[in-house]
């Protein structure tokens, strides 16, 4: 049997979707008629996000953004939408194994059609579609943790989500705050979605964003900081205090970018 072939590219949804157009073309090339056998042969790695293999053979991947339209116009045209959005959001969840996950879904995608969403004994199939859930489900606590301050007129959200939740809860944000101007940073991965009043919102990362500098505008109060100071001194009530129940409700992962929790903790320590 051949070598494990391993596409190197970075972690961005344009990074992983061009390793899939090039891992389709070196299926295609290497393999031929005997495609089927050898489906899952290639794996796709995200750089510094891996540990290498021996008798595997290793190919680095740069980001081509037309590579990358081009799988997602293949994806929406075979799969359809709601196949898509899955795959958008499987790459949105911190599994290593994301993009060969992914990959592996498509191969059975294209040649099944839409159909490959009821393919529910194939493992590619259920792990994305796992994939796909959990970040969906982190997105949609986000879309009601988030906790913007008003800072000289641009509203501010700092967040550090476990998956990439930024192109999940760009849209909501835009359709509920479209007079405004605002700024959701992921401290965790160093990139922002950044809305501009009455423009589309886009996604800003790494050498165009200053992250330190977003994160010091954050640290001043505001008059939500004072509202919420108001509010937690007014409902809080120390003798029926129950860790449990808001255990449930609001587990301690999202808590340390929630204005409340942080005035809470500031009050009892």
């Amino acid at each position: 049997m051949d070598n494990k072939i391993i596409l190197v590219c970075d972690g961005t949804i344009d990074g992983i979707f061009t390793a899939i157009f090039d891992g389709f073309v070196i299926r295609n090339k290497r393999y031929g008629q005997k495609g089927e056998r050898y489906r899952d042969n290639i794996h796709i790695c995200i750089e510094n996000d891996y540990n290498e293999e021996l008798f595997a053979e290793y190919i680095p991947i740069d980001t081509d953004y037309e590579k990358s339209f081009k799988t997602a116009v293949s994806i929406r045209k075979k799969l359809g939408e709601e196949a898509y959005m899955l795959v958008v959001r499987a790459l949105c969840h911190y599994e290593t194994d994301r993009a060969t996950i992914v990959f592996g879904f498509l191969v059975r995608g294209f040649k099944a059609g839409s159909r490959v969403l009821e393919m529910l004994g194939d493992k590619y199939v259920i792990c994305a579609m796992e994939l796909s859930r959990k970040a969906l489900n982190e997105a949609h606590l986000f879309k009601g943790f988030l906790r913007f301050k008003d800072i000289d007129g641009t509203l501010y959200g700092v967040i550090s989500p476990k998956c990439d939740v930024i192109p999940l809860i760009g849209d909501h944000f835009d359709e509920r705050y479209p007079n405004e101007n605002w700024i959701i940073y992921d401290k965790k991965r160093k990139k922002a979605a950044i809305h501009k009043k009455h423009q589309q919102w886009i996604i800003v990362a790494n050498n165009g964003l200053n992250g330190e500098y977003l994160e010091e505008i954050y640290e001043k109060s505001d008059d939500y900081t004072h509202m919420w100071k108001t509010f937690y001194e007014a409902l809080y009530i120390k003798e029926r205090k129950n860790e449990k129940c808001q255990n449930n409700l609001i587990p301690k992962w999202y808590r340390k970018n929630m204005t409340e929790f942080q005035i809470k903790n500031e009050q009892q320590s």
